[in-house]
Formats: C-alpha cells, structure tokens, sequence
C-alpha cells in the first residue's frame, strides 16, 4: 500500500486497563465517528451494554499472549508483552485492511496496554486514547465481577492495576502530543465535552454526539471517602502514589480531591472500618448458611411433591386402565344381549340348509 494512501487514514487506539471505561469510551467515539470493527465482542453479564471489541484484534492479542505463555485474559504484571515475530504479518494484514476502506477507525481492547510500543511502531500516525480509574473502583469491580485468579489471589488485581496503568503512564510520558489520558469519570457527566477536547488535542475529525449513552448501573462510583483508600494507604501505596502521577499529568483528571492520610491516622481511620468489614463478612457467612438451610427444606419439599405427584400419576393411570377394560367388558356384554335379542324376535336370518 502506498504512503499516500496510508496518510489518508487515522487509526485510534483505545487502551487502559480493565474496568476502566474503555467500553464506554469506545462507544462514544463509535457515535463520534471511528469505525471500531464490525464483527464486536457480544455483551454478557460482565459487560451488559457490551465489550466494543473487535474480534479480530481480540483473538490476535490473546494468541500472541497464550504464545508467551500468558492467560488469554491478559492477567501479566509484567506491563509489556513482545510480540513474537510470526504475528507481525498478520497483525500488518488486519491494519491494511482498514487502512483502505476507512479514513477514521480503530480498536478497543484492554490488552492492547501490554503491545502499546508494538502498535506504535507498526502504525507511527496512530492517537491513544488512555482512560484511567482509581484502584480502589477498579479492584472493587474485579472482585464482583468474580474471575477465579482474583478469588484465589485477591492481591493480584494490585499487581494488575499497577502493571497497566504503569505501562499507560509510560507511553504517555514518551507521546504526550499522540495521547489523550484521562480519568474515566468525565464520561459520566460530560461526553460531549470529552469529544471535544480530544478532537482539539488529536486534531481528529470527531462529531460531538448530542445523544448521552452513559449508564449509571454500569460504572457504579465509589468516592475517595471509602475506608479502602485507607487500606490502600496502609498496605499498598505505590497505588495511590501511580494513581497520582496520572491525575497530575491527566488531560483531564477527576476533579475529586484525593488525600494521603498520615501512617498513624490511617490506622485509627482504618481501626474504625475493619470490625464493620468483619462484621459484615460474619453476618453475609451466617445468611448464607440460612439461604443454604432454606435451600435444602424446599429441595425436600420439592422431592416430597414429587413422589407424591408420582403417586397420583399413578393411581390416574391405574384407574383409566380399569375404567378402559369396564368399558370394554360392557360393550362386550351389550352385543352379546343385542344378539340374543335379535335371535328370540327371530331377526336373525336363518342359517342355510
């Protein structure tokens, strides 16, 4: 494909990590404009109004990750994942493709955060959009989504929101005129105003979209106020330390004000939440076991009415069979009494002789 033909077409990438708006950025800037593919990832339960994720460039990611020996998912805390050389081809082939039939397109998807400097390479016109949210909501959605790796390592989901938004805050700093970082919180508020700013910024053909597509009960907000900051305060602060940097060098940073409290009065504010979190956590095991006990009573319930129902089968059958043979037996007695009937008024004809 030649130069010229290339520079009339502007790719877009959407990254960042999981849980972090990126389906919902990718949706506005689909009604912006950008094509984002048109065989996308369906919706379920994790995602309700969808994932934006073109398939393609979904199933190339995951390749390459189970090739590296990652999980599918793209759980690595490593940040930065390199792309063995027999995908490059076909990664090239996936970019040419759109490279010719649109002059605004891109892609969403999560993992693309680990192959940022791969993509950069193999397309050096292409604009990042890099959403960002704080660990503490970003943990927390983890946990209820429920993946196994958490529910077996909960610490884990710090390692991941470090590795990612580590690697977002990197390629931001070395293509600060090529990105746009911000706090995915503006989305719930101002959509329009989001478009806009990235389009001054990216100098990108955006349509500012007159019509609101967040959804409350999708991203649910967890204020700064929670005793988890605390508890991130204590155990991990290299979060809040990260999550920091990027407010401060944020296109847009939320405007929620974030405060550190000191080691000694993150203890006492802590020592106030944790026999609540306890308490909590001892009050959910004792209605489980009721919900459990409940469970079992309408089971038995359940298989008591069922062997009564096969009882009643039962004794319906039997008796459709007998009324069945009564009335065989009396249709039988009713021709015998008719033709012994006929035979005495002398009906019946008489035998030849």
């Amino acid at each position: 494909m030649s130069e010229p033909a290339k520079s009339l077409s502007q790719p877009i990438i959407i990254a960042g990590m999981h849980r972090s708006g990126t389906s919902l950025t990718a949706s506005i800037l689909q009604q912006a404009g950008v094509f984002i593919g048109d065989q996308l990832l369906e919706a379920n339960v994790g995602n309700t109004k969808g994932y934006f994720e073109d398939a393609d460039f979904l199933n190339l990611h995951r390749e390459v990750l189970i090739a590296q020996g990652i999980g599918a998912e793209g759980w690595s805390a490593a940040g930065k994942v390199e792309v063995p050389e027999q995908f490059w081809q076909r990664a090239q082939t996936l970019c040419d493709r759109r490279l010719q039939t649109h002059a605004l397109w891109g892609w969403k998807e999560p993992r693309t955060t680990l192959f940022l400097d791969f993509w950069q390479c193999l397309l050096p016109q292409v604009k990042v959009i890099l959403p960002y949210r704080s660990p503490w909501e970003v943990i927390d959605s983890l946990f209820m989504r429920g993946d196994d790796i958490f529910v077996h390592n909960p610490n884990f989901a710090v390692d991941i929101w470090l590795a990612y938004n580590r690697a977002v805050l990197a390629f931001y700093q070395q293509h600060p005129d090529d990105c746009f970082l911000f706090h995915c919180h503006v989305l719930r508020t101002d959509e329009a105003g989001f478009v806009d700013q990235v389009r001054q910024k990216l100098e990108l053909p955006l349509t500012v979209p007159d019509q609101r597509l967040f959804d409350p009960a999708v991203m649910h907000h967890q204020g700064s106020h929670t005793h988890r900051l605390t508890l991130l305060a204590l155990h991990f602060p290299e979060t809040l330390e990260l999550y920091d940097k990027l407010q401060q060098l944020a296109d847009i940073p939320t405007s929620e004000a974030v405060k550190t409290t000191a080691s000694n009065e993150a203890e006492a504010a802590y020592r106030d939440w944790i026999l609540q979190d306890w308490r909590t956590s001892s009050r959910s095991q004792t209605e489980l076991k009721q919900l459990k006990t409940e469970l079992q009573t309408v089971q038995a319930q359940l298989q008591t009415l069922a062997a009564q129902l096969q009882q009643a089968q039962a004794k319906l059958t039997h008796q459709q069979r007998t009324i069945e043979a009564m009335e065989s037996n009396r249709a039988w007695q009713l021709r015998n009494a008719w033709l012994s009937l006929k035979k005495r008024l002398n009906l019946m004809p008489e035998e030849p002789s």
